[in-house]
């Protein structure tokens, strides 16, 4: 079996290819993007593979000036919806000559359930039955449209002559539409994991993307191997530093500074040569290169050199989507390390529900996987009951550092606590910290004094 590219980006990750030769299914209800999803899969290999789309239609219209991202090289056989109707067996030996004459390497026919749809279930059986043989002597890659809902597809006889079924559907949210790709049947047994999974994917003036699930792994991490905050109490308070590959929650009350600290170990990471990612979703990158300036932390050039790369929501999207973005930061810039300015700001920045939970612990075991340090800001509102965040994202993190304000007399002063991290000799003391123009000063233990 000969695995091709399927031409969708992202799709390939999931299920590997499409195999050749094949006959797959790409159903859904109108408006779900099949027709733009099998002319997207023609267009992105019709430079490697002869490409042939048969669109069954009763319109008229230039399908170039309809989809104008056509490639130019893909053939194009309009079929009249009508005669098709009408006459199923001539639209039959149409698409036969048609793809006898084109010699395609990969074929489209948008929709199939029109074909032989005035036949008695038996007939139907039999005309649908001719139609697969047909496809086998093609030795093509066949991609069909189904107008067909999700329960529809288990009972369609189409579906029973596929190598592979394909579903698109989308949910509706507020202000945003949902799609998804979810994978009934495949040929591919290499990929058997793809079986009835869901996966995002979008629909942009750049073509369809898949979004698929990151992948993790077992990881073992080197304790003697520490990346420095870059403040050297902290660092002594942590015994030199974050054991690489940990995540660590910086967790507190509003205005506690707990970016600054996230954006100090980036700065760090940064001098040392080491690749950073930041994922904000209040602050813009221009902001937070400007509030960096204010303490002398220079992270410009270190954009422009692409040792650093920022991931900033401009819109709502998935959370599928916003991994992937993710993803493409680290792979793109080689990144050690990463800061995740907000978790308590995700609730409102994607589409859809949101379970902060799975969405924490899918990332952080990628992050572990790929052998990167990260740090999560979260805000704690009542912070004045406990010191500990929410068990739902505590659990999560290797390390857990916890910022607060406690009252000295007359003023508010900003206390530093590490109250987790796992596997080393951590100060377990409160302390003082104070944060000027020149960064962060954190108090001697023996000039602390807290009540």
């Amino acid at each position: 079996m000969i695995l091709r590219p399927t031409g969708i980006a992202g799709l390939d990750e999931i299920l590997g290819g499409f195999p050749k030769p094949s006959t797959i299914l790409v159903a859904g209800t109108a408006g779900v993007g099949k027709t733009m999803f099998v002319l997207e899969s023609l267009s992105n290999v019709a430079e490697e593979e002869s490409t042939l789309y048969i669109p069954i239609t009763s319109r008229r219209d230039d399908f170039t000036r309809v989809f104008p991202s056509v490639h130019e090289s893909v053939g194009i056989h309009p079929i009249d919806r009508l005669s098709v109707e009408r006459d199923p067996l001539s639209a039959l030996i149409e698409i036969e000559n048609a793809i006898a004459s084109s010699s395609a390497d990969r074929i489209a026919i948008d929709p199939i359930t029109p074909l032989g749809s005035a036949f008695p279930e038996q007939e139907r059986r039999r005309f649908i039955g001719t139609f697969d043989s047909m496809t086998h002597e093609w030795d093509a890659i066949t991609l069909v449209t189904g107008e067909l809902t999700g329960a529809e597809i288990h009972t369609s006889i189409i579906s029973h002559f596929m190598d592979g079924i394909l579903h698109l559907s989308y949910d509706e949210d507020k202000r945003c539409l949902l799609r998804n790709i979810k994978t009934i049947k495949t040929s591919n047994s290499a990929n058997d994991r793809a079986q009835s999974n869901i996966h995002r994917f979008c629909i942009s003036s750049n073509g369809i993307r898949v979004f698929p699930h990151l992948t993790d792994g077992a990881t073992h991490p080197d304790l003697s191997v520490r990346m420095p905050i870059g403040v050297p109490d902290l660092d002594r308070m942590l015994d030199g530093g974050i054991p690489e590959t940990y995540s660590v929650l910086l967790s507190g009350s509003p205005g506690t500074g707990k970016t600054v600290f996230g954006m100090r170990f980036v700065y760090e990471s940064l001098k040392n040569r080491k690749a950073c990612v930041i994922v904000s979703f209040n602050e813009s990158p221009d902001q937070m290169i400007a509030y960096a300036m204010r303490f002398g932390w220079v992270l410009q050039k270190y954009v422009d050199c692409d040792l650093l790369k920022f991931v900033h929501l401009t819109e709502k999207i998935s959370m599928d989507e916003h991994l992937w973005h993710i993803k493409s930061a680290i792979e793109s810039t080689g990144a050690s390390s990463i800061l995740f300015d907000g978790i308590s700001d995700m609730k409102t920045a994607f589409c859809g529900s949101v379970r902060v939970d799975e969405y924490l612990n899918s990332l952080t075991r990628y992050l572990k996987h790929k052998g990167i340090t990260s740090l999560f800001t979260d805000e704690v509102r009542d912070a004045p009951t406990s010191r500990m965040p929410a068990a739902d994202i505590s659990f999560l993190a290797d390390g857990i550092i916890s910022f607060e304000y406690l009252r000295k007399g007359a003023e508010m002063q900003k206390t530093i606590l590490i109250l987790k991290m796992r596997g080393i000799d951590h100060s377990r003391r409160i302390q003082e910290y104070r944060i000027t123009d020149h960064g962060i000063e954190i108090a001697e233990v023996d000039n602390c004094n807290i009540p």
